[in-house]
């Protein structure tokens, strides 16, 4: 077929061309560089229009009605994304994605076998010409199909899906853009259609929680809008950098040692991690929320078993309830400081040594006072308030200083969830000095260690001791 060997020849082509920008891409000037960045997606969209046409076509000729004589079983394939998918090498989502695009394209097949009028005319010939993205026309097309599905006129239709063209070449919209004025267009001209979409966004929501073999919880979760809202707040809300000064409310300036030192310890999570830490510090402050449900009189509580020779000597495992994967020392250390956990210690001989917890955790009047003195989290550079903080043991509450059942705010600090979790694992400390929360850098990076005082602390601060 001629026009299969010519697509040969523009690919071999396309590689030459392309192996010579890879050259020259190093001395490429800017606007040349987004010049042939934008000349490769307009080819890349003639291509991907064909993609969806022979795929349509495929699809056609694999439909239900014909059996075994369709086109993917008599290819020995159970479906037509399965088809496509392995002709073409890609994703079974992309095989469908083109399939479906490329089916609503499509006119509806006729009694005589021939094709009815395009559904879709506008968007058809924008991909045609290129001037459309495979997956922007796949959001309109499912925009104006649902249009349709609800009952509006043909005339409505159609007006809706040129108006989603239009917008979209003229305005030069991304594909998020498009979809977005695609839902506003499509609640202006169908406001009832929200009802029916929210008893389908109800029924579709779920959360689903199971430990894999690699030892994470693993689990999928699908919002409503509602909850989503509720969702996506909170967690903006908690992440939301403080932009001024606390005392001045205008910016200020950081000194060179505030610098280095924020530089140092910077906050290296990915997005992903920072909103898993962000959702677990708002289920932790909720679970010890005062109006929460009570077991036995007791807040919501995680048990913890270790021994006590590794909790004292830093090493080992724990395990916690209902989790077959164990933690290390350290995050059992980090626990123990602040959190609603239940610690049962065993002996070398299995026996229960200790079980409990009011005696280790600072009272509500001495966090207020670690909150009065503090104002925060004592990590230099950080905006944490109180309430999303926890108290830190400087000396561990199984040192000489401060044995079990002793609690001092002398040797209490406040520290968010991060930098709490971030100090039981590096080489940075936290020490009390005449009452004052000192950083003790490690000795890469000053070989005296020469405390540094926090620069958070507001007040010196009453000194109690726990009953």
């Amino acid at each position: 077929m001629k026009s299969t060997l010519r697509l040969h020849e523009i690919a071999a082509d396309l590689r030459g061309v392309a192996g010579e920008i890879g050259v020259r891409m190093a001395g490429l000037s800017d606007d040349e560089l987004l010049d042939v960045m934008a000349a490769i997606e307009a080819v890349g969209r003639v291509v991907g229009a064909a993609q969806v046409r022979v795929a349509g076509e495929v699809g056609v000729r694999s439909r239900s009605e014909l059996g075994d004589e369709g086109l993917s079983r008599s290819q020995n394939f159970t479906s037509p994304v399965k088809l496509v998918a392995s002709v073409t090498g890609t994703s079974a989502h992309e095989s469908k994605v083109r399939l479906e695009v490329g089916r609503k394209l499509r006119g509806a097949v006729l009694l005589g076998g021939g094709e009815g009028p395009a559904p879709f005319p506008v968007v058809a010939q924008a991909l045609d010409e290129g001037i459309l993205a495979v997956e922007t026309a796949s959001v309109i097309v499912a925009r104006c199909s649902e249009l349709a599905v609800r009952g509006c006129s043909p005339d409505v239709v159609a007006s809706a899906e040129q108006t989603l063209v239009d917008e979209t070449v003229t305005g030069r919209l991304t594909t998020d853009q498009t979809s977005k004025l695609a839902i506003h267009l499509r609640e202006v001209i169908d406001p009832d259609g929200a009802e029916p979409r929210d008893e389908v966004h109800q029924q579709q929501r779920s959360l689903t929680i199971a430990q894999a073999s690699d030892g994470m919880i693993r689990g999928r979760f699908a919002l409503t809008p509602e909850q989503g809202g509720v969702w996506l707040a909170s967690i903006q809300a908690m992440q939301s950098p403080r932009v001024s000064d606390a005392q001045g409310g205008g910016p200020r300036f950081l000194s060179e040692e505030e610098f280095v030192a924020q530089t140092v310890t910077a906050d290296i999570r990915t997005q992903a991690q920072k909103n898993a830490d962000t959702v677990t510090e708002l289920i932790a402050r909720a679970a010890g929320a005062p109006d929460m449900p009570r077991i036995n009189g007791s807040a919501t509580t995680v048990n913890v078993h270790i021994s006590l020779d590794d909790l004292e000597a830093g090493r080992g495992v724990g395990w916690i309830d209902g989790v077959d994967e164990p933690v290390p020392a350290s995050t059992v250390a980090q626990m123990r400081c602040h959190s609603p956990i239940s610690a049962t210690l065993f002996g070398d001989r299995g026996e229960v040594l200790y079980q409990g917890k009011t005696k280790r955790l600072f009272t509500a009047a001495q966090n207020r006072a670690l909150a009065a003195r503090d104002g925060g989290c004592v990590w230099n550079g950080c905006d944490r308030p109180p309430s999303f903080c926890e108290t830190h043991h400087v000396d561990e509450w199984v040192s000489d200083d401060h044995p079990p059942g002793r609690t001092d705010i002398d040797n209490g600090l406040l520290l968010c969830h991060f930098h709490h979790s971030h100090l039981h694992r590096s080489a940075w400390k936290l020490i009390m000095l005449g009452g004052v929360p000192h950083r003790v850098p490690p000795r890469w990076i000053d070989i005296e260690q020469t405390p540094i005082p926090t620069t958070r602390r507001r007040a010196g601060g009453p000194r109690r001791k726990a009953a």
